[in-house]
């Protein structure tokens, strides 16, 4: 029965088909992400918010996840025009800089963690102090109903107050929630761009054995479409730990 459907109407049925699930995937993942970023934005909302500096290795993996959606570009535009061996290589270059992301996102949850920042079982702000592993002002700070304060010999004033001459007391038991809200948030983007490498592993391999020509680039279409949708994904995250964080 399926054989005696002409081959462009399958491939036709596949390409929407298979284009209109990855479209449901994606939307289930936003509606996700957007909970749990309503959730970040009003626990700042405490009056202790301790805000933490995104580390470098962040923006590294950023620019890499953004050349590698641009490769990702090119590999499916020359797959559309049957260059096989050029998009194969484009393709795999993609695939190194999904990993390439994957070891910088590590890399910087290792950082974090040596400055004392944890995701579970997250310090409290005086044993964030008392740790001295990360400098105050640099790699976090405290905020006192949404003012930022300053840490000046072993108090807290409001980074307005010049003299510093009224003192603030915040809440020194306060959890470091913005530490567990970044590792959840680049976590998860973390998972789901796992299924990405996977999807980049059949990729190549399916490019190097030739099996995308004009006619049926479905595939690596809908693959990249999910990797351009992570690399998005992942700049909202960056831009929301940045200026809620």
């Amino acid at each position: 029965m399926i054989n005696s459907i002409p081959k462009e109407e399958r491939l036709d049925v596949k390409k929407k088909t298979h284009k209109s699930m990855m479209w449901i995937a994606i939307t289930s993942i936003v509606m996700m992400f957007i909970g749990f970023s309503s959730a970040y934005v009003v626990a700042k909302g405490d009056a202790t918010w301790v805000s933490i500096a995104i580390p470098e290795e962040f923006y590294t993996s950023s620019i890499i996840i953004v050349i590698s959606s641009l490769t990702y570009f090119i590999a499916v535009k020359l797959a559309k025009k049957e260059k096989k061996i050029v998009s194969s290589i484009f393709v795999i270059i993609t695939l190194i800089l999904g990993l390439a992301f994957v070891k910088f996102q590590l890399t910087g949850w290792d950082n974090l963690m040596n400055k004392g920042m944890n995701f579970v079982d997250a310090i409290h702000v005086k044993g964030l102090i008392d740790g001295n592993k990360g400098e105050y002002g640099v790699d976090y700070s405290i905020f006192h109903k949404g003012d930022e304060l300053k840490y000046v010999d072993g108090k807290f004033y409001d980074l307005r107050d010049d003299y510093n001459s009224n003192e603030i007391i915040p809440k020194l038991s306060a959890k470091n929630n913005a530490s567990s809200y970044m590792y959840l948030l680049s976590g998860l983007h973390l998972l789901h761009l796992l299924g990405g490498i996977i999807s980049l592993l059949v990729v190549s391999f399916k490019s190097l054995a030739g099996l995308y020509t004009k006619n049926d680039t479905v595939g690596i279409e809908v693959s990249s479409i999910y990797w351009h949708f992570l690399d998005f994904l992942w700049l909202y995250l960056l831009f929301l730990l940045y200026y809620i964080g």
